[in-house]
C-alpha cells in the first residue's frame, strides 16, 4: 500500500515541475521589473552628487552673487621703495684725533605723515638743496594706509643715497608705524628707540638715537618730539630726553619739534648741557613761531644756518652747518 502511495506521489511531482518553473520564472521577471527602474534612479542620483558643485566651489564661483556684507575689504597697494643702499659696518673704526669733521644737519616736521607717496620726491629734493648730511624727520609713516602703505623714510633715504633709522611711537599696525626717523649719508652704526613720559588719552612721543661715524668718529644724535598740549607734559619729557643725551660722552646734538618756544622752560633744560645753534634763524612754523631746534654741545661748532619754507609741510625745514673737533687730548 506505502508502496502504490510513493509511486503516485512521484507522478504528481514530475506533473507539477513545468508548473513550477513557469511560476518561478514569471515571479523571476516581475521582480527585475520592478527593481530596474530603482536602479537607475539610485545610480543616477549617484552620478548627480559627485558632478555637481560642491559649498566650497560655490561660494567661490564668480557667478554667484554675494551679499554686500560678505564682500571683502579693498586690499592695500603696495608701492616699492627704491633699492635700499648697504647697510654700514657694525663697528666702523673711530678716529677721535682727525681733524675737525664738516657737516650739515636738518630737522624737518613732515607734516603728521599726511604726504603722498608722490610728494616724498618733493620732500627728497628740499633735503638734497640744503646739503644736509644728517637730516632728522618728524611726523613719519611707514606702512601706514592713510600715507599710501609705505615706508617713508627708506623711499626718502633712497632718494638721496642715505641710509635711515625709523622710531614707532605709535604701533598703527604690526608692519609699521608712526614716529621719528633719522637719515644719514655717514654710516649709522647703531640705534635705539625709547617711548617718553606720556599721559591717558597723549599720543605717544619717543627720542629716537643714532651713534653716527663721521669720517671715523661717533657724532650721537636725538631727534625728539614734545607733545603740543600740556607745558608740564612737556617739562617731564624733556627730563627724560635729557638724561639720554647726558648719559653719552664726546660729540652729540639733539634737533627736532619741541613744541616750545624761545625763553620756555622746555628749553632751558635742554640748554643747561647744550647750545641753541639757530637761535637767530626765526620762525620755524606757518604760525609764526619757532618751535623746531637743533640744539648740539660743545664738540660742535655751529656755522652758517637756512630756514625753507615748502608747501609740502606746515613746519620749515631748518638747516645748520657745523664742524665737528677731535677728542680733547690730542
Amino acid at each position: 500500500m506505502s508502496h502504490h502511495r510513493s509511486r503516485k506521489f512521484s507522478v504528481r511531482l514530475k506533473e507539477l515541475l513545468p508548473i513550477l518553473a513557469v511560476v518561478l520564472t514569471v515571479g523571476a521577471i516581475a521582480g527585475l521589473t520592478v527593481l530596474a527602474p530603482r536602479l537607475n534612479d539610485s545610480r543616477q542620483t549617484s552620478a548627480d552628487i559627485s558632478s555637481s558643485p560642491s559649498a566650497d566651489t560655490l561660494e567661490a564661483s564668480p557667478s554667484t552673487p554675494s551679499s554686500a556684507s560678505s564682500e571683502p575689504l579693498p586690499k592695500f597697494t603696495t608701492l616699492e621703495a627704491p633699492p635700499a643702499i648697504d647697510k654700514a659696518p657694525k663697528k666702523p673704526k673711530i678716529d677721535p684725533c682727525a681733524v675737525p669733521r664738516k657737516l650739515t644737519v636738518m630737522t624737518f616736521n613732515i607734516k603728521g605723515g599726511r604726504v603722498s607717496p608722490g610728494e616724498l620726491g618733493g620732500i627728497a629734493g628740499v633735503i638734497r638743496g640744503s646739503g644736509a648730511d644728517v637730516v632728522l624727520l618728524q611726523e613719519v609713516d611707514r606702512n601706514r594706509r592713510r600715507s599710501g602703505n609705505v615706508d617713508q623714510p627708506a623711499i626718502i633715504a633712497s632718494h638721496l643715497g642715505m641710509q635711515s633709522v625709523f622710531g614707532a611711537n605709535d604701533y598703527i599696525t604690526d608692519r609699521g608705524g608712526y614716529g621719528n626717523a633719522i637719515l644719514s649719508r655717514f654710516p649709522i652704526a647703531e640705534s635705539g628707540n625709547t617711548h617718553l613720559p606720556n599721559s591717558d588719552g597723549k599720543e605717544q612721543r619717543g627720542v629716537l638715537r643714532a651713534n653716527i661715524i663721521v669720517q671715523g668718529q661717533r657724532l650721537v644724535v636725538f631727534n625728539t618730539h614734545l607733545d603740543h598740549t600740556s607745558d608740564s607734559l612737556r617739562q617731564t619729557q624733556i627730563g627724560a630726553v635729557m638724561s639720554k643725551v647726558n648719559a653719552y660722552d664726546g660729540a652729540k646734538l639733539l634737533g627736532g619739534d619741541l613744541n616750545s618756544g624761545d625763553g620756555s622752560g622746555v628749553l632751558s633744560t635742554a640748554l643747561a648741557t647744550l647750545t641753541d645753534a639757530g637761535a637767530s634763524l626765526g620762525p620755524s612754523h606757518d604760525g609764526g613761531g619757532r618751535v623746531d631746534y637743533l640744539l648740539p654741545n660743545s664738540w660742535l661748532d655751529a656755522g652758517d644756518g637756512r630756514v625753507t619754507p615748502t608747501s609740502l609741510s606746515d613746519h620749515h625745514a631748518v638747516s645748520i652747518d657745523f664742524a665737528m673737533r677731535g677728542a680733547a687730548d690730542c
